[in-house]
């Protein structure tokens, strides 16, 4: 056995356990241990940072899509109530003798691809968000529980002359109601930042509409500077005929006077002399929410343009609605066209189809001197960073085309089921398909079905991407394309002219004498139209030289017209004289006018889309209203 040393007390107390000994060894971490421990720290935090961050993206995405679908929703409500209300059956023409107001659905040039197909440099971004935006929409709404409201000057409620100053002074404005009104939704492009003008006010568009918007090209080096933002106006104008003198016209001070605000008269705004008469009621529309219209009267001795609230029934002739005008066509002194929108000047980049005359088939848009500017700038906007504003009818004839895909085999393999089944990879195509044009011409594309809604005058739309070598344009064999609502006649192509005799006989399409290489103007629009121009005392009718319908035309393409008015409702047979287009008294070959696409409209559709350019989201949503109606 060993021994156990013999230790003093003194020696007993220096010893120390092992772990005690290693700690008194080490007064603080090593450089490694803390460059570590710094280093995972770090790690952390970065961690932690891009969580939030992640956590605060989601949320700003989450939000910025939250309010995008607001906004949305408030407009496509705000659309499908007054839809809903519409005071008028679409099914032209409406008799001129009920007050039942009208629908207008004008659609122009532009697709849903134009942007697309524009050829403009990738750096600009993918202008494929881009789509229809040159529509306009108006129609008469009867209000739910809420009517309508709007302003007008006081004088105007007072029925008296305006005063402006002192204590007598009646030209401010108040806030009035009315259970009906006219209403008008289009899209404008945003005023440019070059033009000075950071806010809703479009009065640099006004004064040069075709050349002041904002261009995708900020630096303005691109061939094509289309517009890059666009605002959606939505004008409520009260129906408010009691308000007329009876006299028939507004209250107002006589030409040159203060106030003389109810004059359509030609306008300047910032030294600039507004188009006339497309502009003359610019003035009118900025000082009142009123549904009225041009009424001319002798002032003084002269003939004086005063104003009107309009009624129901006075809708239904286009000449009396928001924004529209008649001018004296080009060759002519004293032949007026029939009623069209004012728009603005052909904007560089858009579709156009002949560039070689001023007025030809382009795409414009409403001509913003119909907005709110000044103190009311802002008032009839409903929505901005919109993307897309198209307007669609449903046209009960169009072909949808199939084409087999890349396995060569229709439909699905292994089934009986057809081509352009779901769960195949078989093409299916629309006119509102880039590609529609060239299926058409392809023997292997099939119908698969018909019905679709499409743009009015789809069929020139379709056409337009696809010409043949001479830059003509090229159409197939069979009745693919004469639908309802394409806007083309098989016979009218034929011989060189190409739209369907509703277009020429409400005016909407005016060609000259040298056919479609010198067009005059293409509005196509669908319209309830009315009986009144059959019997309203005026000549309207084809004039020698041109293809389409005018007022008072100085020679007559149909001699026997020169002496007859209103044939279509005179109980006589007139043009007897013209066998082959003679088929009894009044019929339809003897009225004068016809509605631009003269059948029932059995739906619409409208796409809304919009964008949030900070979260870089976009989003659609669609209204639809289906109509019946008998015809």
């Amino acid at each position: 056995m060993s021994q156990v040393p013999n230790l003093s007390t003194d020696q007993l107390s220096r010893i120390k356990p092992l772990g005690a000994r290693i700690r008194g060894q080490r007064g603080a971490f090593t450089l490694l241990e803390v460059l570590i421990a710094t280093g995972v720290t770090l790690l952390m935090m970065v961690s932690l940072t891009q969580i939030f961050r992640v956590i605060g993206e989601s949320m700003k995405q989450g939000r910025a899509a939250v309010e995008l679908n607001n906004r949305l929703r408030n407009v496509t409500y705000r659309l499908r109530t007054d839809l809903d209300n519409c005071t008028v059956t679409p099914n032209p023409p409406s008799n001129h003798q009920q007050s039942v107001g009208y629908m207008q659905v004008y659609d122009g040039m532009m697709t849903d691809f134009s942007y697309a197909q524009a050829g403009i440099a990738n750096s600009i971004g993918d202008l494929s968000r881009f789509g229809d935006l040159d529509d306009v929409l108006m129609f008469t709404a009867r209000a739910g529980d809420v009517w309508f409201t709007g302003k007008v000057p006081l004088f105007v409620l007072l029925k008296t002359t305006p005063v402006d100053g002192g204590v007598l002074d009646n030209t401010q404005m108040v806030t009035i109601a009315a259970q009906h009104a006219e209403i008008a939704v289009f899209a404008e492009p945003v005023v440019s930042a070059d033009a000075g003008n950071e806010t809703l006010n479009t009065t640099p568009l006004i004064t040069s509409p075709g050349t002041n918007y904002r261009p995708l090209d900020e630096t303005l080096t691109l061939t094509n500077k289309l517009p890059a933002q666009y605002r959606l106006y939505y004008r409520t104008l009260l129906i408010r005929p009691d308000l007329n003198l009876p006299s028939g016209i507004l209250p107002n001070s006589l030409p040159g006077a203060p106030k003389a605000w109810f004059l359509a008269q030609p306008t300047t705004l910032v030294s600039t002399l507004l188009p006339s008469p497309a502009c003359d009621m610019m003035l009118p529309y900025q000082q009142c929410d009123l549904s009225i219209r041009r009424t001319t009267l002798s002032s003084a001795g002269s003939p004086t343009s005063f104003v009107t609230a309009n009624s129901l029934a006075d809708l239904a002739n286009p000449a009396a609605r928001f924004a529209h005008y008649q001018f004296v066509v080009p060759g002519t002194a004293s032949t007026y066209s029939m009623p069209l929108l004012a728009l603005t000047p052909y904007v560089a980049g858009l579709p156009r189809l002949n560039t070689s005359d001023t007025l030809s088939y382009e795409s414009r848009f409403l001509h913003p001197a119909y907005t709110l500017i000044g103190e009311r700038t802002g008032e009839d906007v409903i929505a901005d960073n919109v993307l897309a504003f198209d307007v669609k009818v449903f046209d009960p004839a169009v072909s949808l085309l199939g084409l087999i895909g890349k396995d060569g085999v229709e439909g699905v393999p292994g089934s009986d089921i057809s081509l352009g089944a779901a769960g195949s990879d078989d093409l299916v195509l629309s006119p509102n398909d880039p590609g529609y044009g060239t299926a058409m011409m392809n023997p292997g594309a099939k119908p698969i079905g018909t019905g679709e809604y499409v743009d009015l005058c789809w069929g020139l739309k379709t056409r337009l991407a696809t010409r043949d070598a001479s830059g003509g344009l090229a159409l197939p064999a069979g009745a693919a394309t004469w639908t309802p609502f394409s806007g083309l006649s098989a016979a009218n192509f034929a011989a060189g002219q190409w739209f369907t005799d509703g277009l020429f006989k409400s005016g909407q399409v005016l060609n000259g004498s040298a056919g479609i290489t010198a067009n005059i103007f293409l509005q196509p629009s669908y319209d309830t139209w009315t009986t009144a121009f059959e019997s309203d005392g005026v000549s309207q009718a084809e004039a020698s030289g041109f293809r389409g319908v005018v007022v008072n035309p100085p020679s007559y393409l149909e001699s026997w017209r020169a002496t007859v008015l209103d044939a279509g409702t005179d109980g006589i047979d007139n043009n007897a004289i013209d066998p082959a287009n003679n088929s009894g008294i009044d019929e339809a070959a003897e009225l004068e006018t016809s509605a631009p696409f003269p059948y029932s409209l059995r739906g619409l559709r409208i796409q809304v889309r919009m964008e949030d350019p900070a979260a870089r989201q976009v989003k659609q949503m669609s209204v639809e209203r289906e109509f019946v109606s008998e015809g």
